[in-house]
């Protein structure tokens, strides 16, 4: 008998189930919020209509890697879910809809314009109701989201990849929750620095009750299988493999390659890393930094150079910081490592 062991692949539509099953037990306060559920292709679905009950709306997303196929019916979706809201919703509370897809529309009666004018005048008109549309991949044209956003006063966001979604909601979420009026103004992507612990912990101090809904795109295309993102140099560009004509050295360690191929490369800065400096989305961890705390990397030298911290000269590689002309010998890197080492003992 032969044992096949099974491999689990992340697909478009399950990043988006788990980033959104995220955004709901942060925002949503049981029986309190309202939530809904609502995808589109071909035509739009209400999966879970506006509810207390935080356990329907899980089970509804988790439900969703069952339903994708078909084309992409984004701006009529959009108009379906904001008359649900209409139909369904209370409208002594802000309104907040949250949609995800991962391409342009193919299948609405609506164009670009129309959609979005009709957004203003049923929905984002009112001072309360806020509309934030995530735009995840190369498969969505980002100039056309962000002059239908300015018609319809919606905030659009382009996002790289699915892997970063739950970061986009976590920052949505943060700008819900920290701001009693609702106000978003300067929502930014780049706002990194709140957690779902503070999400949750600002939502349940709230004396606002809301409604909310999520209109996720199950179109065909959501299945398909995503890779980790790269992992990165020390200025946080994407390594990229690349095939030298002789061998190579690892700028973090030092140590040299017996392979003409370098998995992990950075063009812009000549940058290689061994595999076992780099995880998955992640800038490479340098051995050391400078004086100025920036990463330390080895270069191939051909003449003198003398360490900064010890005063001694030497030859060949050097661990050196190009923005400060700083160099540091291997000794002091030891000595640096054991005095951590020390430090980290004594602490415990």
């Amino acid at each position: 008998m032969v044992l096949v062991r099974a491999t689990t692949q992340n697909t478009q539509i399950s990043c988006a189930i788990k980033a959104s099953n995220e955004l709901v037990k942060n925002l949503h306060r049981d029986g309190l919020d309202r939530g809904c559920i609502a995808t589109f292709n071909d035509s739009m679905v209400v999966r879970q209509s506006f509810t207390r009950d935080e356990a329907s709306l899980y089970r509804s997303l988790n439900g969703l890697s069952n339903v994708v196929s078909g084309g992409t019916r984004l701006y009529d979706s959009m108009i379906d879910v904001i008359k649900t809201f209409q139909r369904n919703g209370d409208r002594s509370r802000p309104w907040i809809l949250v949609v995800v897809t991962d391409g342009d529309d193919n299948r609405s009666s609506r164009g670009l314009k129309k959609c979005a004018e009709e957004i203003s005048r049923l929905f984002t008109k009112k001072s309360n109701n806020f509309l934030f549309v995530v735009g995840v991949g190369d498969g969505v044209d980002s100039t056309k989201m962000e002059q239908m956003a300015s018609i319809g006063n919606f905030i659009y966001f382009p996002v790289k990849d699915f892997y970063l979604l739950e970061l986009v909601f976590l920052t949505i979420a943060h700008e819900i929750t920290t701001s009693l009026s609702l106000s978003v103004g300067n929502i930014s992507v780049g706002n990194y620095s709140a957690s779902w612990a503070e999400v949750q912990r600002h939502r349940n101090l709230c004396q606002v009750a809301i409604d909310y809904a999520l209109l996720i795109d199950v179109s065909a295309s959501m299945n398909s299988v995503i890779r980790p993102p790269p992992p990165q140099c020390f200025e946080g560009h994407d390594l990229k493999k690349k095939y030298y004509e002789g061998c190579w050295y690892c700028d973090v360690c030092g140590k040299d390659s017996n392979s003409t191929v370098s998995q992990y490369h950075c063009e812009l800065c000549n940058f290689d890393a061994c595999s076992s400096h780099c995880k998955s989305g992640e800038e490479c961890k340098p051995e050391s930094t400078c004086r100025s705390r920036h990463p330390l990397r080895y270069t191939q030298t051909s003449g003198m150079w003398m360490c900064d911290e010890c005063g001694k000269y030497y030859y060949g590689k050097r661990l050196g910081c190009y923005k400060c002309d700083y160099d540091m010998c291997s000794t002091c890197l030891a000595k640096e490592d054991l005095s951590l080492l020390m430090t980290s003992l004594f602490i415990r």
